[in-house]
């Protein structure tokens, strides 16, 4: 059935989907909290002879939730996967554009394809909805009475890590790997706490209102994406707690890449 760009199809082909089980950590949060919510690919995603297939995450605020200050949805993309391969999606209020409302809010990632056309072909625009994967909840708490103003204590960025063999091939890029020892909290376990990784071009170029990456909870290691080879990156890390709270360590890390 085709409907409008950007509409989805009513007329879901019943059981066309198989499901997969969502798990969801930590299992309950504050209002800065970043949930990771992950799953297996029931099936491949991606481009499929004419159709793209995707998943989509969405959830909704706990009923009653204020219409100003906090997140009423969120609806996120999730990349292409294999079949049986792990997705994880990191869901950081702060890059949703707010924070959680407290309560339990209540979500599915569907399954949905839509046509992939030639340019200049005439193509029908439509998105059709194949079915469920799955359900999640995210339980938000209310910040306790006595509120968390302290910042984690971290000891900052150890290293920044790249190797590029050779001379510099047009376009090429290669990835740096961020490594650093974990921080600890007096509310937040160490399991919880994430990390912002803020990048530069030039020494105390950091732009710290706004991270450039953020990792997963606990997590000590960062592989950032692909960046030009050869280049000159600058790198500091800060640690982030449950409360929203991030420590200001402005320890800086030159990106050494030692193979060219």
């Amino acid at each position: 059935m085709a409907v409008a760009a950007g509409a989805v199809a009513a007329t879901a082909a019943a059981g066309a989907t198989p499901s997969a089980r969502i798990y969801v950590a930590p299992a309950a949060g504050g209002p800065q909290t970043v949930f990771v919510v992950r799953f297996r690919a029931p099936q491949r995603t991606g481009i499929v002879g004419a159709m793209r297939r995707f998943d989509q995450l969405s959830a909704a605020a706990p009923a009653g939730a204020p219409k100003h200050g906090c997140l009423p949805v969120i609806d996120v993309s999730l990349p292409a996967a294999g079949s049986g391969a792990g997705v994880r999606a990191h869901l950081d209020p702060r890059k949703l554009g707010g924070k959680w409302c407290v309560g339990t809010y209540h979500g599915q990632v569907e399954e949905l394809e839509s046509p992939v056309c030639s340019t200049g072909m005439a193509c029908p625009a439509f998105i059709a909805l194949l079915g469920t994967l799955g359900r999640f909840t995210l339980h938000v708490r209310a910040p306790l009475t006595a509120l968390d103003t302290t910042p984690p204590s971290f000891g900052g960025l150890q290293s920044a890590f790249a190797c590029t063999p050779g001379a510099q091939r047009p376009g090429q890029t290669t990835p740096f790997t961020l490594s650093w020892h974990a921080a600890s909290d007096n509310v937040t376990p160490s399991s919880q706490i994430v990390y912002d990784v803020y990048l530069a071009s030039a020494p105390g170029g950091e732009q710290f209102a706004a991270a450039t990456w953020t990792t997963a909870p606990g997590a000590t290691t960062f592989k950032t994406p692909g960046l030009p080879s050869h280049g000159s990156f600058y790198f500091v890390v800060r640690a982030r707690d449950g409360a929203g709270n991030e420590d200001h360590n402005t320890i800086e890390v030159h990106g050494s890449d030692p193979c060219y």
